[in-house]
């Protein structure tokens, strides 16, 4: 179970209806480790099934590698006409799912070479916004697997604009911007994806593109989407809060598993044989046993 110091920090960071619920069991993260590189440098989401474990990544070539869970060995991999994707799955009826995130897109293309299918928007895309009482942003403590891009590296210096946080320029003309999904899994006809900027999580027809339902997330920060073992609920991680919620599918939390302050940042993550796999941005795969 949680330490007291640890569920009362934990507890400070939620939302008063979910620091207070009742019937929510609440433990700590068994020891988690490092099990293999990622095939790219900026991995930030996964699927598992028969084929292997898919992994996304987020650089600016949008890689999906089918590695070897066992070793990470690649299986394949190709290019993907996405923007920093964040979530990936691969449905009943072999239709893989990326949520491209930076142009609020979602993508559906071939998992056998990547072959754009569809693009479709995303219900509560715009831009994250910082709420009172948010946990603080959190970055890897991890070396990188990878070297730096200098590319990338100026691009991002380039972009800043020196004003304080909300403010645009003055010759703004639109101010929706911002950015889409990021976790996705799919069952049962149905995808069912976390948009962070809306603080929900998306039940939806992918044929009629209509919304079914939709939950709140606890967090500013929601990423990484499984299934539990039997397929019944689902876990959500949360990049800042460090930490994992079970949901049952009306929405209501069952169960929060805290990681430890030294854990890498959570963002994909898949169930599979009684660990929870996980992906820091800076390279890695990583787990700890559920």
């Amino acid at each position: 179970m949680m330490e007291r110091r640890d569920f009362l920090r934990f507890a400070a960071a939620l939302p008063a209806t979910l620091a207070g619920a009742k019937n929510v069991r609440s433990r700590s993260a068994s020891r988690w480790e490092i099990v293999y590189k990622s095939p790219h440098p900026k991995p930030n989401d996964l699927d598992i099934n028969s084929e292997g474990l898919w992994i996304l990544d987020q650089g600016p070539e949008s890689w999906v590698s089918l590695v070897d869970v066992a070793n990470g060995k690649v299986i394949r991999e190709f290019k993907t006409d996405v923007n920093a994707g964040s979530g990936v799955t691969v449905d009943e009826h072999g239709v893989m799912w990326i949520s491209s995130t930076h142009n609020s897109l979602m993508v559906s293309c071939s998992p056998k070479d990547g072959k754009t299918i569809a693009k479709y928007w995303t219900p509560g895309a715009g831009r994250i916004y910082q709420k009172k009482g948010d946990a603080e942003a959190r970055r890897s403590k991890l070396k990188p697997a990878y070297p730096p891009d200098p590319a990338e590296a100026s691009t991002d210096a380039g972009i800043k604009s020196g004003l304080p946080y909300g403010q645009l320029p003055l010759d703004t003309h639109d101010g929706n911007g911002g950015t889409g999904a990021h976790g996705i899994v799919a069952k049962d006809g149905m995808l069912y994806f976390v948009v962070p900027p809306a603080r929900f999580l998306v039940v939806i027809d992918p044929k009629s593109w209509i919304v079914q339902k939709t939950w709140p997330v606890p967090g500013s920060r929601p990423h990484g989407l499984t299934w539990d073992e039997n397929r019944e609920t689902l876990w959500n991680a949360d990049s800042n809060l460090n930490a994992f919620f079970r949901f049952d599918l009306s929405g209501k939390i069952l169960e929060t598993i805290q990681l430890a302050d030294d854990s890498p940042v959570i963002h994909g993550a898949t169930l599979h044989q009684g660990y929870m796999i996980c992906c820091d941005d800076v390279g890695w795969i990583w787990r700890f046993r559920i």
